[in-house]
């Protein structure tokens, strides 16, 4: 009896062995042919079809869209900033002078500069004398004008330049951060999967989630408006440079101008003044936006190569990650789908064993229980209406997609009439 029971165990453990064998084989050679270049032997591959069927009669969801930006450019405003930007160049880096003149009456100590005005000044103030040495003429004040005189920008026309490029500023990089910054996270490609396999002994769960955002401006990607981004780039760049200067930096303490501008003499007839004077008018009367954005969101039909797509990914997915488990579960190709029978009696099975192996009180074990009972309904409830949502978005995505074919097959009948 003994050797008879050894041989059935012995024979028990062959067969498990067997299974795991095969498993491992079929396994084996699916991501081999996955591997193969095209993947040609796919076709007859048992353990692909076997699991691409399972596939198809999952519960799957997939969401897949395609957001971009489509964007138009007024280039009225470009042409004017453009055409004003040398002038401005020229006044920015030619800026107008003129010499300021400092007078004040300072101690004979603190005299840096004294000029012949100074003389003069002490010959009509004799109060501001000390001493007077008769014999030689020597002359000591106690005080005397002091007169300094250095270049300065603090003209109107220098506060007109540097108050224009401040609005200028301001009104290219408001126009082009909405051109080149904004809703840069709302564009791009999302694409979103969920299935469930059951497969008798496994229960797998594939959840895939992919975003892909273009890091780049859209002056690379919009070859259609490739010329006038490439113009409002260079013009914000040249502004803002222009913006740093050194001439700027030191006008900054200075009060700026206020619109209307005073057509002053060097306004009115200097070419590059009256330049600059035309583009202050210009951007105080423009009204528009100057840009239009709009958002297209693309919904496209998943096709069967698409659908086939997915499921070699998934396919794909399982076997490389069963193929680095040392006893991956078996799967029975052949075997059928049953339903798992939870009656009475092996509730009232499990629920004497807990009462029997326990010894905690009453009242402790009931509440655990009700409460892990609670925690559980909800729990399947919830997951009863994730499949269901699931489900319904399905649905609703394959009704979608047969209205779209039957506006299209409607649309092709009316042509051939």
């Amino acid at each position: 009896m003994d050797n008879m029971s050894n041989a059935a165990d012995n024979t028990k453990m062959d067969n498990t062995d067997n299974v795991l064998e095969k498993k491992g084989t079929l396994l084996n050679i699916t991501y081999n042919n996955m591997n193969s270049f095209g993947g040609e032997k796919l076709d007859d591959d048992e353990f692909y079809n076997y699991y691409y069927n399972l596939l198809q009669n999952s519960m799957n969801y997939c969401n897949f869209t395609n957001i971009r930006l489509v964007k138009t450019v007024d280039e009225d405003w470009v042409n004017a900033i453009e055409e004003a930007l040398p002038s401005l160049y020229y006044t920015v880096m030619n800026p107008r002078k003129f010499i300021e003149e400092e007078r004040e009456i300072v101690n004979i100590a603190m005299a840096r500069n004294i000029t012949s005005e100074s003389l003069r000044h002490l010959i009509q103030h004799s109060n501001m004398i000390d001493k007077f040495d008769e014999k030689d003429g020597t002359v000591i004040p106690n005080r005397i004008l002091n007169v300094f005189k250095e270049e300065s920008y603090n003209i109107y026309e220098n506060r007109f330049i540097c108050t224009l490029l401040a609005e200028l500023q301001m009104f290219v990089n408001k126009r082009y951060n909405v051109l080149f910054e904004a809703s840069k996270d709302e564009i791009g490609t999302f694409y979103e999967y969920e299935s469930r396999v059951d497969s008798n002994t496994e229960m797998v769960e594939f959840r895939t989630q992919i975003k892909i955002r273009d890091k780049q401006t859209d002056v690379y990607n919009e070859t259609e408006n490739d010329d006038i981004f490439k113009r409002i780039i260079k013009i914000h760049r040249d502004v803002n440079s222009l913006v740093n200067t050194e001439f700027i930096n030191a006008m900054r303490s200075l009060p700026m101008v206020k619109h209307p501008i005073i057509k002053t003499n060097v306004i009115g007839k200097n070419k590059y003044y009256k330049a600059c004077h035309k583009l202050w008018n210009f951007i105080y009367s423009y009204t528009k936006i100057g840009y239009k954005v709009e958002i297209v969101k693309q919904e496209p039909i998943i096709s069967k190569q698409f659908e086939k797509d997915m499921y070699n990914s998934m396919i794909w997915n399982y076997i490389m990650l069963q193929n680095q488990v040392e006893t991956p579960l078996y799967i029975d190709e052949e075997k059928k789908k049953q339903k798992r029978d939870f009656g009475i009696d092996q509730i009232r099975q499990l629920l004497n064993e807990i009462v029997k192996y326990t010894n905690m009180p009453d009242t402790t074990l009931r509440k655990i229980v009700t409460k892990e009972l609670v925690d559980l309904q909800n729990k399947r409830n919830n997951e009863v209406l994730r499949v269901q949502k699931m489900e319904k978005k399905r649905k609703k995505a394959a009704e979608r997609e047969a209205r779209k074919h039957q506006k299209l097959k409607t649309s092709t009948e009316r042509k051939e009439d």
